[in-house]
Formats: structure tokens, C-alpha cells, sequence
């Protein structure tokens, strides 16, 4: 990740890419080809991801319509990792309520990237949306840096790490202190407090729940890299979103 423009998005602003080269690689797709069904969706069938100049899988903010826009935020769920852009659940969503819309979910991130962005947009971008979406990711994602001067601008996400090393201790003793929960909270208050807008939020089954009344993305497939939720769980999700409000 990096900062683009005050945002911080992926390192990619202005590409489209056929591949992320994470969980949806190329390496893994051709992989895939040969031990899925003939009739897998994916077999013969390829899209690609395009970003913006903050680096998020949107139009521009310049074009968006502000007169008539809603706004989402999360992670790699939301930004629609593995899936087609119509696929995902903020397209459907969008359409299904005759909106424009921004995407602000970056795969990997954590609540403080959400609370930046969502911050920096409020503070930039002065028509409020209609309506904000929130999934909440992972509690214990944080965000680092590395000190070498040559890299000073790129951020990384300290969730992934190997079972006894420093930053694998770090996330025990967060969650065993209470770090991490209390961390969301107050993130969570801040973007509650400087929205002030309607909001909608959104949980992964994969994690732990954030709030009661959260709408659940559930599992009913798989996307192209096999390890995030596929196009009839985001068709489903954007169904109960749809049932749920009034824009």
C-alpha cells in the first residue's frame, strides 16, 4: 500500500492488471484450470482489475456523481478480490438503487486504513453520500512501516507473520491487553462522529463480529482465487443490503 494523493491506496494507481499476485495470481489460476470442473466458471473466462489515481478499484472521484453517490469501505471482500467488478456486492448494490458509487476497500488493510480514508474523504470530498458501507475487517490487521528511507512511502499490513516472531507476539499481547478491541472502538467512534451520514455495517463470517446488526457476508461460493467469497455470496449480500435500506 501506499499514499496516494492523501488516500491510501495499492501500489497500482492508474494500471489494470489481469492478476493482484496475492491469492488471485495467474500461477494459482492455471493451477486451478486443472483441478476444477469443466464447467467451472472461471475456466475460460478473464477480467481485470483497474485503479484509479489513489489507487482503489473505482472511478476517479472527479467522476463520480456527488449529487447521488454511496459510499463503501473494507477490505479485500469489498474491493472484490477474485471477482469480476459487476460481481461485486458494492456494484450490485449501486445499480440496485440507482446510485453512482466510490470503493474505498483495499485488499489487506485494517480498521486504521478504513478510519484514514474514510476520515480524508470527509475532510476532501464535501457533498456527503447517501448512504456508507462499512465492513470491518479483521481486528487485529495493523498497519506498518518499514524505516528504510527508500521505501518511506509504501505501508504494510503486519497481519501475516510466522508463529513466534516479534509481530506475531505483538497481536497476542493486543488482544490478551485489549489493544486491538479498544483501537476499534475508538476508530469506530471517530468515523461514526465525522460521517454523519447514514451508515450500514457489514461483517465477514470469516471474522469476528463487530456488531449484532451487522449484515453478514456469507459463504455460498467461491471467487477465481478460491480463497475469497464468489459471485453468488456478493449477489446475496447485495440482496439483503438491498431489503435492509432506504436510499
Amino acid at each position: 500500500m501506499k499514499f496516494n494523493k492523501n488516500f491510501i491506496g495499492n501500489n497500482m494507481p492508474n494500471k489494470t492488471v489481469n492478476f493482484l499476485g496475492f491469492t488471485d495470481s495467474e500461477e494459482r489460476y492455471l493451477e486451478s484450470i486443472k483441478t476444477q470442473p469443466n464447467d467451472w466458471y472461471y475456466k475460460d473466462r478473464s477480467f481485470t482489475y483497474s485503479y484509479n489515481e489513489y489507487g482503489h478499484r473505482s472511478k476517479n472521484i472527479s467522476d463520480i456523481d456527488l449529487d447521488n453517490y454511496i459510499l463503501f469501505t473494507g477490505c479485500s471482500h469489498t474491493e472484490g478480490v477474485g471477482l469480476e467488478l459487476e460481481k461485486t456486492y458494492p456494484y450490485l448494490v449501486s445499480q440496485g438503487l440507482g446510485c453512482d458509487y466510490y470503493n474505498l476497500g483495499l485488499g489487506g488493510t485494517g480498521i486504521d486504513v478504513i478510519e484514514h480514508n474514510l476520515v480524508q474523504w470527509f475532510l476532501s470530498v464535501k457533498k456527503k453520500p447517501k448512504h456508507l458501507f462499512i465492513q470491518w475487517p479483521d481486528h487485529s490487521r495493523f498497519t506498518s512501516k518499514n524505516n528504510n528511507p527508500a521505501y518511506s512511502d509504501l505501508l504494510e499490513q503486519g497481519t501475516w507473520a510466522p508463529v513466534g516472531s516479534a509481530t506475531s507476539k505483538f497481536i497476542i499481547n493486543a488482544e490478551t491487553t485489549g489493544f486491538n478491541f479498544a483501537r476499534r472502538d475508538i476508530y469506530k467512534r471517530l468515523v461514526m462522529e465525522v460521517s454523519q451520514c447514514p451508515i450500514t455495517t457489514i461483517g465477514a463470517t470469516s471474522n469476528i463480529p463487530y456488531d449484532t446488526d451487522s449484515i453478514y457476508l456469507f459463504k455460498k461460493d467461491l471467487a477465481r482465487d478460491l480463497n475469497h467469497y464468489g459471485n453468488n455470496s456478493h449477489q446475496h449480500l447485495a440482496d439483503d443490503i438491498l431489503n435492509s435500506i432506504n436510499v
